[in-house]
């Protein structure tokens, strides 16, 4: 990789280590005074101030419509700024108290609220069972069915493959209701090693809303606004936004190569939904400040009641990034906490384009200091926040458009590296010109991989009219439609849930499999998160015995899915997938009635021993 800047590289990272750096951190080093004096408000304001060009020329480089920025210090507003416009045909400039998507960020509130409910249940803890409060719950993998708690899902060491193509395709869409969470969840591999693993899972915070709505017996709305909004004085967080065009809402929009940004129609995709536990909130930067502010207060004395009262908790070491662990970086629930000097943004997209080595080290050559962070993504809306204890300090980033990279990542930290004065930050209008770059060159790699494997001179092995047929899930929650593309029937498409909405046209690659991946651009006007892993967008059909008919398998992610996720042709369910299906469900079933036949025999053994005393 070419270098990012004209200064030397060290150990592979693309942040700059200069004589002048250490230079730097000798004299803060031997001078503490001079540090006070950078760290004065004033000062620090001057620096934010003269950030701002720079900042503005990273939202245009990354394809970001509007942004909103907030720096609280020393437990106090500092600075805020804002970028662009709330959406493209108005041309509105946002403002701290526009509310726009916040995607992740959701979770730590969710975390707040459940971990309060379960402080009123007896016998019940943040470590119970999942099973205890969902009987339903059931999963692929017995051995951790009855093992795995609240904690193990709101910290993602579940071990459950997170995939989300079931729920979410084009323009955030959602393909299942909330009533298929557990059959759904049920029916998740296991690859990753169970409490030893940390591998991102939104399917668990889905699950920690259920338990929400169960425990307090009203919509996770009703409850997070009861729970934790209220009590923290929030006045525009909320999972039921208004789009009134005379609100104060940001459009969400997607970045096109062409520097013409797609807008989305108005709309709260997640509100009611399967996934609004995991990324449902909208909130302003004014509700983040202050929500930074109680979250910093909380860490330093602890409440003794509230939504906060289990800070500690939440931002605690419950899982390392990686195993063994690097550099301190852990997950709580909710908040990823590390030490700076150190890499952050492990949790955003920029680890997509990036090798961890390549990313910058926020902080180097500075005094150590702790770190609790979280990044947002959602169709339309990045985010960022990352609070400081040490300096009671916070940084809040909102933007609203999913573009070429993390943007929100390179602003925050940009932002972060002015308000401390780091020595020598790291050029992040650099890089995110070369997160640009790669970005484009990913979707283009990927089109250039599956042409090279095309055969153009083979036909598939059947007619097309063999490959058509509607095939499901083992749950029979979700579906692909196989149809003819046009009325001529010399083509194919794919019909997510069979709506209208989601078809795709499917081209032949060879043999029995086919393809339906897209440029970067035609991504973004279908409202679609990057995704840019040509195993992805394969489709294979199988061909069985009579009694097994037809399947497809789709969504491979190697290594975790080599294999794909199978489909089975809905004519053909009371037959081949149908065996599977129904074995499962006795299976399943089996297992209840022996729970419940050895309960009940417990109840009479204490019976006939307290008879005999």
């Amino acid at each position: 990789m070419e270098a990012l800047s004209d200064s030397a590289q060290t150990s592979g990272t693309p942040l700059i280590v200069t004589e002048r750096a250490l230079w730097f951190y000798w004299r803060t080093k031997s001078n503490p005074s001079k540090r006070k004096e950078s760290m004065k408000p004033s000062t620090a304001l001057t620096r934010l101030t003269n950030l701002s060009e720079t900042i503005d020329k990273i939202c245009n480089v990354s394809g970001v419509v509007g942004a909103s920025v907030g720096i609280l210090h020393h437990g106090e507003i500092l600075f805020t700024e804002n970028f662009g416009s709330r959406e493209l045909k108005e041309n509105a400039p946002p403002t701290r108290d526009t509310v726009y998507g916040i995607g992740s960020l959701t979770k730590s509130f969710v975390a707040a609220g459940l971990t309060s409910l379960l402080d009123k249940e007896q016998n019940i803890t943040i470590d119970t069972p999942v099973d205890k409060i969902l009987p339903d719950l059931y999963l692929q993998d017995q051995s951790i069915s009855s093992l795995v708690s609240f904690s193990d899902f709101l910290s993602h060491r579940s071990g459950l493959l997170g995939d989300i193509s079931l729920v979410v395709q084009g323009h955030l869409e959602m393909l299942l209701e909330p009533s298929s969470l557990i059959q759904t969840v049920n029916d998740l591999e296991s690859p990753f090693e169970f409490r030893r693993e940390w591998s991102y899972n939104n399917w668990g915070y889905s699950i920690a809303g259920a338990a929400i709505e169960k425990l307090s017996q009203k919509s996770l709305h009703e409850s997070l606004k009861n729970t934790v909004l209220d009590p923290l004085g929030s006045k525009n967080t909320t999972t039921q936004p208004y789009f009134g065009t005379d609100g104060n809402i940001a459009l969400g929009h997607n970045a096109i190569s062409d520097g013409i940004c797609y807008e989305h129609p108005p709309q709260s995709a997640f509100q009611g939904g399967i996934f609004e536990a995991a990324a449902g909130l909208y909130s302003t930067v004014s509700d983040l400040l202050s929500y930074s502010k109680s979250v910093l207060m909380a860490e330093q004395s602890p409440p003794a009641q509230g939504p906060l009262k289990n800070i500690s908790l939440l931002i605690s070491n419950q899982i390392p990034l990686e195993n063994p662990s690097r550099d301190n970086r852990f997950y709580g629930m909710g908040w990823v906490r590390t030490e700076l000097p150190g890499i952050v943004g492990q949790q955003g997209d920029n680890t997509d384009l990036f090798e961890i080595d390549e990313l910058p080290i926020l902080g180097f050559g500075a005094p150590s200091q702790m770190v609790y962070y979280h990044q947002g993504s959602t169709i339309g809306y990045y985010s960022a926040i990352l609070l400081f204890p040490q300096t009671q300090s916070a940084v809040v980033v909102l933007t609203n458009s999913v573009p070429f990279s993390d943007a929100p990542d390179w602003i925050s930290q940009a932002y972060t590296a002015a308000l401390f004065d780091f020595p020598s930050p790291a050029d992040y209008l650099q890089l995110a010109k070369e997160a640009r770059g790669r970005r484009l060159a990913q979707f283009d790699t990927m089109l250039a991989n599956l042409d090279q494997r095309r055969d153009p001179n083979a036909p598939p092995s059947l007619p097309l009219v063999k490959y058509l047929g509607k095939y499901y899930n083992k749950a029979q929650s979700f579906f692909i439609d196989v149809r003819w593309r046009t009325k001529e029937m010399q083509s194919l498409s794919i019909a997510f849930q069979g709506r209208d909405t989601q078809v795709y046209e499917l081209r032949h690659l060879h043999d029995d499999v086919f393809e339906w991946a897209m440029s970067y651009d035609y991504s973004g006007r279908r409202g679609r998160l990057p995704i840019s892993d040509p195993e992805y967008f394969l489709i294979e059909f199988h061909f069985h015995e009579a009694s097994y008919g037809k399947s497809l398998t789709w969504a491979k992610i190697p290594p975790v899915r080599p294999d794909g996720l199978a489909l089975y042709d809905t004519e053909n369910l009371c037959n081949g997938a149908g065996h599977e299906r129904w074995y499962s469900f006795f299976i399943n079933s089996t297992r209840r009635i022996w729970q419940v036949l050895w309960y009940l025999g417990g109840i009479i053994w204490l019976g006939i021993s307290g008879s005999r005393t």
